[in-house]
């Protein structure tokens, strides 16, 4: 699976200098959602559908900087009979070595952080809807997403699912075997390059993922799903319990109730050579708003003196 080559050695620190390219001041990212829908059977879902993408990926876009170009992130939509959701990023490029392997960045962080199109006019993503969990599991915030949505108890939220998604477009990703770790070939994601097997673990061997940012956060290295080792946590006797409630958790997505993305999230992903921030950017203006309101609040509340 390899395209578009580059050279050179360290793939975190050579994406890094890519990404560091000047871009417009105030940039923005939007999306152009499409579907594959041989027959038009879903297009009942296509507004809610349309409504969750872009809540969930405008959330995780407060996190990247905002000097960057402005552009259009295409996602295409697929309806299969599979279980949940899945999605990727559409292509890969080659951003350097590791330890002496090809090692590969996603094709739409790349384009929201660089205007560097890989695939030109291709999607830059793709999403897979199962088609049970679409009708019948999936509840959409007419908001579009908000921690504060009342989702229905036998419902999943959309926009907390999609969310996850988004984390696997950025870079939870890879072609290693999620039980032994080992690579198919001479190549390996950004993500792959920081996973490591402990046979001798507790309750098992478990793949963890290394990256400096992450284990700083998590406090060493982070457990990752056993069979499924693109996401955070483990059930059971191995290492990971921690983590079930964590939005990349591997074991499973709770009904009634809406995720975030966690400190770790972003980690992971700063690991893989993305330049996130650790907060959301305020919009220009709000801090100083927010100054104004909390000196107003402060004169407000200040006591009188009594006459």
């Amino acid at each position: 699976m390899k395209s578009h080559l580059l050279s050179g050695q360290a793939a975190r620190a050579l994406l890094a200098c890519a990404l560091a390219a000047p871009a417009a001041a105030f940039a923005q990212t939007t999306f152009n959602i499409s579907f594959t829908d041989p027959g038009a059977a879903y297009t009942s879902y296509y507004a809610d559908l349309t409504r969750s993408i872009t809540a969930a990926g405008n959330t995780w876009l407060s996190y990247f900087p905002t000097d960057r170009p402005t552009t259009e992130l295409s996602i295409n939509v697929n309806f299969a009979d599979i279980p949940t959701l899945a999605a990727t990023s559409a292509d890969v490029s080659l951003v350097g070595q590791v330890n002496g392997i090809d090692t590969y960045g996603w094709s739409a962080p790349t384009k929201v952080l660089t205007g560097n199109d890989i695939n030109g006019d291709s999607p830059d993503a793709l999403l897979y809807v199962g088609l049970n969990y679409l009708q019948n599991v999936l509840w959409y915030d007419p908001t579009g997403g908000s921690a504060g949505s009342t989702i229905p108890s036998n419902k999943v939220d959309a926009y907390s699912a999609i969310m996850h998604e988004f984390g696997h477009i950025w870079g939870f990703n890879g072609w290693r075997d999620g039980s032994t770790g080992l690579l198919p070939g001479d190549y390996q994601s950004t993500f792959d390059s920081l996973v490591t097997l402990d046979a001798s673990a507790p309750g098992g061997p478990t793949l963890f993922f290394t990256g400096a940012h992450a284990e700083a956060v998590y406090g060493g290295p982070v457990p990752l799903t056993f069979g499924n080792y693109g996401h955070l946590s483990n059930p059971g006797a191995r290492d990971g319990n921690d983590l079930l409630n964590d939005l990349m958790n591997g074991v499973a997505f709770n009904t009634g109730r809406h995720y975030n993305i966690s400190a770790l999230d972003i980690a992971v992903l700063q690991d893989t050579g993305l330049p996130l921030n650790a907060m959301p950017v305020p919009e220009p203006g709000t801090i100083q708003l927010m100054l104004a309101g909390l000196a107003m609040a402060l004169l407000w509340r200040r006591p009188q003196s009594v006459r």
